[in-house]
């Protein structure tokens, strides 16, 4: 068990955890906007941590591939209903947000990580020595609108994420940031191909530096249907295979849609390896 105080609130915690996913958007991926309203995001969150979610992830604007920008006003706009009404000391709350504005904002609100696709930057990083919260860093080499152009962009995708995520190491270290609060994700399906998605999975742990955790998303991607042709509702067992895999590999963290069925099958594989 694991004791950590993000945004002066503790917690404790076994690895690996499950971050439920809430995208509070009309065009999300995965969910079509059922978040959309305050009222069922609200019912979604309290489900996701009901059924073994540590963390919750919400997000006001779309990150899948093609999609436009909103403003950081129309963000927290969207936003802060929901952190108003969520208790802060019962789960890990998780704003994935790439704006100064709406990362300050979540963390005045009492929200425990910001979640950033960008990487992060010194601006959020000063934040983060203030109010001591906790920070996911993903890898994409381009804006939504325009990452997908970028898959050909890569000497060697491995060594190239791992040399951002060293960078970005550097300047935590600067701003006295602990390891044990931030974890750096690949960032499966942003500005990747197919083969590449696969090959940063294969050598998912090629990405554990030093103390800092590691974080996957891959639930319900369109890297699996890529593979078999499958609707976005038909990839949940591509979703926990990717899991299981990344789980053997060390991964501290998985971003999910479906949490009950995930929390599911990463308790039966630990209870398979230590039968007797």
């Amino acid at each position: 068990m694991k004791t950590m105080i993000l945004n002066k609130n503790k917690f404790n915690f076994q690895s690996p955890l499950i971050m439920g996913v809430c995208n509070v958007t009309k065009d999300s991926f995965s969910d079509g906007g059922k978040n959309y309203k305050t009222s069922d995001a609200l019912t979604n969150i309290k489900k996701m941590w009901k059924d073994g979610a540590s963390i919750i992830d919400i997000g006001a604007e779309s990150t899948r591939p093609g999609s436009e920008p909103i403003t950081y006003k129309k963000e927290i706009k969207k936003l802060e209903p929901i952190l108003k009404k969520l208790p802060k000391n019962k789960f890990i709350i998780s704003v994935d947000s790439n704006k100064i504005e709406t990362q300050e904002f979540a963390l005045q609100q009492g929200v425990h990580i910001i979640n950033d696709i960008y990487g992060g930057n010194e601006d959020l990083f000063f934040l983060s020595k203030k109010y001591k919260n906790g920070l996911i860093l993903m890898h994409t080499p381009a804006p939504p609108k325009s990452m997908q152009l970028m898959t050909g962009s890569y000497k060697n995708i491995i060594n190239d994420i791992r040399k951002i995520f060293l960078s970005k190491s550097k300047l935590l270290k600067k701003y006295k940031i602990p390891q044990s609060k931030v974890s750096f994700d690949p960032g499966i399906g942003f500005g990747k191909n197919l083969n590449q998605n696969l090959d940063i999975i294969k050598n998912i742990n090629k990405f554990k530096i030093e103390k800092y955790g590691l974080l996957v998303g891959t639930s319900r991607k369109s890297w699996i249907s890529k593979i078999d042709n499958s609707l976005i509702n038909q990839r949940l067992g591509g979703s926990i295979a990717s899991v299981i895999y990344c789980l053997e590999k060390g991964v501290d963290i998985f971003r999910v849609h479906d949490v009950q069925e995930t929390k599911q099958a990463i308790n039966i594989y630990k209870k398979i390896l230590c039968s007797k």
